[in-house]
């Protein structure tokens, strides 16, 4: 029997020679369409990366943050959502200070019974709310207190009768807050000896530079 030829191929090898050639062509014609089709799921956001609220155990909720890892529609929605979340509605408006009773002024969150009375005495005693700064004069109000009043209650002077300080009377200017008996015997010494008051600055100049009293108390007066 003679002997085969080391470069003797039978026809099954050469057959299976030609199958593995034109598998690995098929391979090399397909394989940028499997590789494409991979890395894009792998491209995909990841639920958890693409919310701004982040899980963890026990079902609490963690840090809110903005991730790169996000579609158009996520973003969208997380957009609307900080919207929604971080806008607060204004304050609701209660009124004139200078009429409230002490239920509406208990509508804020902080005054109770005994500090609604206060502010309502207080209003008495002073004749009229000329300016909220004079809330700040209630005893014991929380300055938190003073901010609520002043974001959710207005000031109306237009009810306001004005003491004219060129005639007012002795009692007429008791009337007016800030000022002790003396005092009053004073201005109106003053008012004897220097004649009557012309300006604002004179005003300014015996009330407040003189008497060394608020500012506030000009808003009482007029010439």
């Amino acid at each position: 029997m003679p002997k085969k030829s080391p470069f003797f191929v039978s026809a099954a090898e050469r057959t299976g020679v030609m199958f593995t050639l034109l598998a690995l062509c098929i391979f090399k014609l397909i394989e940028p369409t499997i590789f494409h089709l991979s890395t894009a799921v792998y491209e995909q956001p990841i639920e958890w990366l693409a919310s701004d609220t982040i899980y963890i155990s026990g079902g609490q909720k963690g840090f809110k943050a903005k991730t790169p890892y996000s579609n158009d529609a996520s973003s969208k929605y997380r957009s609307s959502s900080h919207k929604l979340s971080t806008s607060k509605p204004s304050p609701a408006h209660l009124g004139d200070i200078n009429t409230a009773d002490t239920t509406k002024l208990k509508r804020i969150f902080g005054i109770g019974s005994v500090l609604s009375q206060r502010i309502v005495k207080y209003r008495k005693y002073l004749g009229h709310f000329v300016a909220m700064e004079q809330l700040e004069e209630v005893y014991h109000l929380p300055d938190s207190v003073y901010i609520k009043l002043k974001s959710q209650f207005s000031l109306d002077t237009s009810a306001l009768n004005k003491i004219a300080i060129n005639s007012a009377s002795k009692e007429e200017l008791s009337a007016l807050p800030y000022l002790s008996s003396q005092e009053i015997n004073w201005i109106l010494e003053v008012r004897r000896v220097r004649g009557e008051f012309r300006t604002e600055e004179d005003l300014t100049n015996l009330f407040i530079k003189t008497l060394n009293k608020k500012p506030f108390i000009l808003l009482y007066l007029t010439l």
